[in-house]
């Protein structure tokens, strides 16, 4: 493992965690990190409560953990802040970067740093919130950005939804993520996520549809597949960039 802009690389994430019992196979599996979904209409939300004991478990078999959170208003995102301790948090909607300015920062946990969550279809806004975000100096206190995250283009769900990402526009990688790890998402499981590490040749992989059986409710059989598949194909990719 690598450290890069103050995340582990190489990555290998499953979000949408939702039940004790679905954490321990994540770290048996390799996986290096669990999503907790905040957005209200997902199937994958949980509360407060339930995610503290997530983050418990997640601590107990050392997975580092983010808080998936879809144009928070910014009383939400401080209660969430206040109550939970997560590694990063992440955006998955078109935030822009002012939004972590007007944090209170001194009085919540602080996350290491900010993923944004962004698709990439060819759009013109979808060029302009990277570019945001690249440029982005955060202040003093502020956590910095440390990856974008790929996902498919769905705007009223925000991710989730099992659907591909375009792999095509992000080989080569645009030059407007400015370096930073790139992190692909977007029907990805066991079946293709070899294909997808070596097409686009990401810093790390993202799935939550695709290892389950029913959403927020996850298989441990296809989560220990995903893992081990995800694994051998970065080690791959980073012995023959």
């Amino acid at each position: 493992m690598t450290q890069s802009h103050s995340i582990q690389l190489p990555l290998i994430k499953v979000c949408g965690v939702t039940r004790e019992q679905d954490v321990p196979p994540l770290s048996a599996s390799g996986v290096t990190m669990m999503g907790l979904n905040f957005v209200p209409h997902s199937p994958r939300c949980v509360n407060i409560e339930l995610a503290r004991r997530l983050l418990t478990r997640a601590s107990e078999v050392g997975l580092s953990s983010a808080a998936v959170v879809m144009n928070p208003s910014l009383q939400d995102l401080t209660h969430l802040l206040s109550e939970l301790g997560f590694d990063y948090l992440q955006l998955h909607g078109t935030e822009s970067p002012g939004l972590l300015n007007e944090l209170a920062w001194s009085t919540l946990h602080r996350p290491r740093g900010i993923i944004k969550a962004i698709s990439w279809s060819g759009r013109d806004q979808e060029q302009h919130l990277a570019q945001a975000w690249s440029a982005h100096q955060p202040l003093a206190g502020s956590p910095p950005l440390v990856a974008f995250l790929v996902d498919a283009y769905a705007p009223a769900q925000g991710g989730g939804t099992g659907r591909v990402a375009r792999w095509d526009l992000l080989t080569p990688r645009p030059t407007v993520f400015n370096g930073l790890p790139l992190i692909l998402a977007g029907g990805i499981g066991p079946a293709n996520v070899g294909a997808a590490i070596a097409t686009v040749q990401p810093d790390g992989i993202d799935t939550a549809s695709g290892v389950e059986s029913s959403p927020g409710i996850k298989s441990h059989e296809l989560v220990e597949r995903f893992g081990l598949d995800a694994r051998a194909a970065l080690l791959q990719v980073a012995k023959h960039p």
